[in-house]
């Protein structure tokens, strides 16, 4: 049972999160050393020299992560976090990249995915390490740079020497423990253009909406040509009953119209109102000059629509860890083309093999590309691993610890004995991946405090 709080470092662990949350640490181009570009190197750099100021030996893993590592034994407990983030998007209220305090909140792109909870787990180490608590096991922070696009940094730790932990935990989804997480599965769906002769029906030129697949949009906007004098009654009759708004503007001959909708993570759209969608529900109800964009339009409208769970596309499925989800996460020219992200998440039981091919046959006018996956993970109830993490939690909240299942990708199913644990607590606001992103202060301080125990109760 945890003798301490890390409740009187509330005020340095704040000051650590507000500096790693200033740094914009979204992937970009490789530069040099720095495989998911500056931003990401710079967070990962930021927090090992945190680290070394928290008196830990840091490794930085040929900047594709780093660690930190304090304990005794063969056996390690991995605690698995990661530094980089997705793009602050649209609908900021405050700075994303600052670490506004406010309302005893810190806000920021990152503060609950998952920067936040990196801070508590180095800080619950270094009040482990200052209280001089022996441990049987090798306890290893993880600082992951490229969770949010693809792992490349886990295959690389894994393909070059990175040791395997007996069992591990990552604080990047919800209290108390997620020992079930859905299969993964990113398209990329490719059309390409052809001519088309001018004049006559209405011309879409372009859709634009997304930058990241594991997001829901909240803005779309397509350029629509040719005679557009209807289009104002058009879409006031759309606004009537549709939860997201279109609006125009005059642009050379013709028209900008554009969808506000409201983000979500990936892995819930159905939090969100994805506005990709809606602008494509609109742009079905017009008579438009057939080119690649009218395709793309009327073949989105008729096989996804705003379902979230893919019913019409024939996929939809449930099992004890949930249903399928669905989302569009961005479309946009590519080359003389289009391309479109569709991020779904399948349940445990599921066939990724089977939903491939059914989504390929029924959006036959796509090229299908299957971008990233990831099998489905499930750790049993009755292990060690997460009786242990059931007692830690509930030592320290004093309330019933459970498991439950979710759609999200967790480093948790990097390794085999591992499962995701925290941040969020049962009842709190989810805002991951969406503007004004937080976490509560004083929940930071409660997951540190979560965390500090499991390591006591996994490895003392």
């Amino acid at each position: 049972m945890l003798e301490f709080t890390l409740a009187p470092r509330k005020n340095e662990m704040v000051d650590a999160l507000k500096t790693i949350l200033g740094i914009p640490s979204v992937k970009s181009e490789a530069q040099g050393n720095m495989p998911y570009g500056k931003g990401v190197f710079d967070a990962l750099i930021k927090t090992l020299n945190l680290a070394e100021r928290l008196d830990f030996d840091s490794v930085n893993f040929f900047s594709h992560l780093g660690y930190v590592e304090y304990g005794d034994g063969d056996e390690m407990l991995a605690i698995v976090t990661h530094l980089d983030v997705v793009p602050a998007g649209e609908g900021w209220t405050v700075p994303p990249f600052e670490g506004t305090v406010k309302d005893g909140r810190i806000y920021g792109r990152g503060a609950i995915d998952d920067k936040g909870p990196a801070i508590a787990a180095l800080f619950a180490l270094s009040a482990i390490k200052e209280n001089c608590i022996s441990l049987n096991k090798r306890v290893r922070i993880i600082f992951g740079c490229d969770e949010e696009s693809g792992w490349a940094d886990m295959d690389f730790y894994k393909k070059n020497g990175g040791e395997i932990p007996t069992m591990a935990i990552s604080p990047d989804a919800e209290f108390p423990i997620v020992n079930a997480e859905k299969g993964l599965l990113h398209l990329t769906l490719r059309r390409k253009a052809y001519d088309y002769a001018p004049g006559g029906a209405l011309v879409l030129k372009e859709i634009r909406a997304g930058e990241r697949v594991n997001v829901v949009p909240a803005l779309a906007e397509c350029t629509v040509g040719g005679n557009t004098e209807a289009l104002g009654a058009m879409i006031d009759i759309f606004n009537e009953d549709s939860p997201v708004k279109i609006t125009s503007a005059p642009s050379g001959d013709g028209m900008i119209l554009q969808a506000h909708g409201v983000s979500a993570h990936g892995s819930k759209p159905e939090d969100g109102k994805n506005a990709l969608m809606y602008l494509i529900q609109f742009l079905n109800m017009l008579p438009l000059k057939k080119n690649v964009w009218s395709d793309t339009v009327y073949e989105l409208a008729a096989l996804i629509g705003t379902q979230t769970d893919g019913t019409a596309l024939g996929i939809a499925q449930e099992d004890f860890s949930g249903a399928l989800s669905l989302n569009v996460g961005y479309c946009k020219a590519e080359g003389d083309g289009v391309a479109i992200g569709v991020d779904i998440r399948y349940p445990v039981g599921g066939d990724k093999d089977g939903i491939l091919k059914q989504v390929r046959e029924k959006l036959a006018g796509f090229e299908v590309e299957e971008t990233f996956s990831r099998p489905s993970h499930y750790v049993s109830e009755d292990s060690p691993l997460v009786a242990g993490l059931k007692q830690a939690y509930e030592e320290v909240t004093g309330e019933k610890a459970y498991c439950i299942t979710m759609g999200g990708a967790t480093y948790a199913r990097a390794f085999p004995n591992s499962v995701a644990f925290g941040a969020l607590f049962p009842g709190q606001e989810g805002t991951e991946h969406q503007p004004d992103e937080y976490i509560e202060i004083d929940s930071l301080v409660k997951v540190a405090d979560i965390i500090a125990n499991a390591i006591l109760v996994l490895c003392k």
